[in-house]
């Protein structure tokens, strides 16, 4: 069988091609057409993107034997997009230090990578330990770019908020800096009425807890015990220098007066330099109100068990003497040496549990009890206020607290009265009239204070025990 003959492929082509021409021809006039409209419309709304001749390039392009005109995105619209798009991509990241206090931490939570971490680290070190330093409360921005990689790091300490940290990218390498920021000292004269405790009474004034802590703990901390002393009624006055950043404050730099006139207690610190450089509170006399020991060897909730010969223990359900005093705090709270000393006992002992004994000048030693954990060793020097441990409920202990003893010579003592009828070192003969100067001056500042005239400076001569 002979199949008919095929008709030649250009025939069959020619066939259908004034049909298909036509469809084509058609579409390009009218993408013709819109883009002609769309350059009338860019004109009339005043764009510059495309303002002269060499912006509307046109390249021909040859589509099945039609030549259509194609106008090319104009070169300053290209370099328009090129600078926006990393501003957009920008990442700027807002944070504060956790009780971890680490740097670290916080950038890993933010999703920053090992290697940008170590290269922000590596350019903080010659001006800011952040393993040491860091702190909570700290506060830092981050700006990262489109590739997630750190193109500014500021960083702000919360102890020295006028020495920021600033790093910078500059070309492949991080650059950091520490900047100074002036700061504005200012002195105020301030009167508190104690009504319940001494924080509400500083608080009321509008004063922070840190200021009452400089007065608990440091100024009167040796003559004034500020849970059972005060009474309503009872005035404390101060004269305070402070700091600021702007108008945002910072800290309290020194107190240079404060005067305790209570029903039970009545003490007046002086802030004096002797020529030797030794800082410290002097009462009106010219007598330090350092004593050798502190009242309380941490801060407490209250006395759960004071010092007692006939104590009913609770454990052993017969009297036994409570040869010490029993402060109750939360577990992991401070525990400070009262006295300076040397570590004779730090481990465990017993039904004290965890101890640390420390034996001090003038042949006293003092026992911390029931500790948690235990921060010095045996043979170690310590300093008043030395952190030793911290409070926990280990041996005989029916909750947290601090058991503290004292001992003299063999006998205990009632640590809450150790500083009775003594009185601290005086200043040198060679200082006294320079401090009288100053003194008077102190007093001049507070408001309708009685005459100095009657107060006699102190004799020179050893202080007690």
């Amino acid at each position: 069988m002979i199949k008919p003959p095929r008709e030649p492929l250009a025939t069959t082509r020619n066939s259908v091609s004034p049909a298909r021409h036509s469809l084509v021809f058609w579409g390009f006039l009218a993408c013709l057409a819109g883009l002609t409209w769309l350059r009338i419309d860019l004109h009339k709304g005043g764009t510059s993107l495309i303002e002269s001749a060499e912006a509307q390039q046109v390249a021909p392009v040859i589509a099945d034997g039609v030549i259509v005109p194609v106008v090319t995105a104009p070169a300053v619209f290209e370099e328009h997009i090129v600078a926006v798009v990393p501003q957009i991509l920008q990442q700027v990241v807002h944070d504060t230090l956790d009780g971890d206090g680490s740097i670290y931490l916080s950038l890993k939570k933010h999703d920053v990578s090992e290697l940008q971490i170590a290269l922000l680290s590596n350019a903080l070190q010659p001006v800011f330990d952040a393993k040491r330093s860091s702190r909570e409360g700290d506060s830092f921005v981050l700006t990262l770019d489109s590739a997630h990689v750190v193109a500014r790091f500021e960083y702000t300490p919360v102890a020295n908020p006028q020495h920021p940290v600033l790093v910078e990218r500059e070309g492949d390498e991080l650059v950091a800096s520490v900047s100074v920021l002036p700061l504005i000292e200012q002195t105020r004269v301030l009167r508190v009425v104690i009504e319940d405790n001494l924080a509400n009474a500083i608080r009321a004034a509008g004063e922070g807890d840190a200021l009452t802590d400089i007065v608990a703990d440091e100024i009167f901390a040796a003559v004034i015990d500020f849970h059972k002393d005060p009474r309503q009624g009872d005035e404390l006055e101060l004269i305070v220098s402070k700091s600021y950043l702007g108008d945002r404050f910072i800290r309290y730099d020194e107190v240079l007066l404060a005067r305790y006139r209570g029903q039970v207690v009545n003490h007046t610190g002086f802030h004096y330099q002797d020529p030797t450089g030794v800082n410290g509170y002097y009462d009106e006399r010219g007598q330090s109100l350092a004593r050798l020991f502190l009242l309380k060897p941490m801060d407490y909730r209250r006395i759960s068990s004071h010092f007692n010969r006939r104590r009913f223990h609770p454990i052993l359900k017969k009297n036994v003497p409570h040869l010490g005093t029993d402060y109750a705090a939360n577990p992991g709270t401070r525990v400070h040496a009262t006295a300076r000393g040397r570590v004779t006992h730090a481990g465990w002992n017993g039904g004290y549990g965890k101890m640390v004994e420390i034996s001090h000048p003038n042949g006293y030693r003092t026992r911390y009890a029931h500790l948690s954990r235990i921060h010095v060793k045996k043979g170690q020097s310590v300093e008043q206020k030395t952190l030793i441990g911290r409070v926990g409920a280990t041996g005989r202990a029916t909750g947290p607290h601090l058991h503290y003893e004292l001992i003299r010579n063999g006998r205990h003592m009632n640590p809450t009265n150790v500083n009775e009828d003594r009185r601290g070192a005086p200043l040198g003969p060679e200082s006294l009239p320079a401090f009288a100067v100053h003194r008077d001056r102190m007093l001049a500042r507070l408001p309708a204070v009685t005459s100095t005239a009657s107060i006699q400076l102190a004799d020179v001569g050893p202080a007690s025990p």
